[in-house]
């Protein structure tokens, strides 16, 4: 390979990560946990219908999908989605581990935002979404964020 060949393929690389990395949420439950640990954050845990659920499509267009949110949620959570989508297939493994989590902490609707501590415990869920976009969402998490003591 040429040098010039090296370095393009380089830059594009160090590109293409930057994009990948930039307000893209995690899927795994146990690694947002070892994340929250490391950079000592709350979690927010979503668990969602993303290809079924009326409420979880419209949370997902009006909040979790707004770079104003990601870049915001992301100073103070590691943010970690958790699918169940009817029309789209999951990987065995990340559908099982879904699951799991779903029945560790009982849940019973969708979409459903849970706040956790970095070991798992919750300490705010939240069932529902019928509308308000960003800045409600946000001020909501910063006050369970201040009435747990975070900030």
């Amino acid at each position: 390979m040429t040098l010039f060949k090296k370095t393009v393929f380089a830059l594009l690389t160090i590109a293409l990560a930057s994009v990948a990395q930039a307000g893209d949420f995690l899927t795994d439950f146990e690694t947002a946990k070892k994340k929250a640990a490391k950079d000592n954050k709350p979690l927010l845990v979503k668990f969602t219908g993303s290809d079924w659920c009326p409420p979880c499509i419209k949370l997902d267009k009006e909040v979790f999908s707004k770079k104003d949110f990601k870049s915001a949620v992301e100073k103070d959570f590691v943010v970690v989605i958790l699918d169940f989508p009817r029309k789209k297939e999951l990987p065995a493994e990340q559908t099982k581990a879904n699951k799991e989590v779903a029945k560790k902490y009982g849940l019973k609707s969708y979409p459903t935002v849970m706040l956790m501590d970095q070991k798992g415990k919750v300490f705010k869920s939240m069932s529902g979404y019928s509308g308000g976009g960003v800045e409600p969402y946000l001020k909501v998490l910063k006050d369970s964020l201040r009435a747990r003591k975070f900030l």
